[in-house]
């Protein structure tokens, strides 16, 4: 389909999926209700938010999350979406991104978790953000069929 026919097209489905994961996480660990500012920044980088991995960890751990919110996925999955953190980085940082083999299962993987985050089980009050859910989950929806027809 459309990336295969245009393999810089990964490049960005990389960057939009690390850019929507990591937004997905901070909102999931800044909206639980015992949530501190700390909870999404970078302790040894005052000001800047927590690296991508250093989130989903903390998503992991019951001392941020508690069911169902808590992100319930084995260490594997984090191994997945850093490939897909450092073909990004390549990617944007001008490097020759070699695409890896198994970037449309990490975007599948990454999309998985966005969809915890956001669908499945989001931290927040999906009352007060009913039409940014909808949205969220149209968007996924319309992703999951892309990255299906790609293979």
């Amino acid at each position: 389909m459309f990336a295969d026919e245009d393999p810089e097209r990964w490049r960005w489905i990389a960057v939009g999926l690390v850019a929507a994961l990591k937004a997905s996480a901070i909102a999931a660990l800044s909206s639980f209700e015992t949530a501190a500012p700390e909870d999404v920044l970078d302790l040894a980088n005052a000001g800047r938010m927590a690296p991508l991995a250093m989130l989903l960890r903390r998503a992991r751990s019951e001392r941020y999350l508690a069911p169902p919110e808590r992100l319930d996925v084995p260490l594997s999955h984090l191994d997945v979406v850093l490939r897909l953190v450092a073909y990004r980085n390549e990617a944007v940082h001008g490097a020759d991104a070699q695409r890896p083999a198994t970037l449309r299962a990490d975007s599948h993987t990454a999309l998985d978790m966005i969809t915890h985050f956001l669908v499945t089980a989001p931290a927040f009050s999906v009352a007060e953000h009913g039409v940014v859910c909808a949205l969220a989950r149209d968007e996924i929806i319309a992703l999951e069929q892309q990255l299906e027809a790609l293979g």
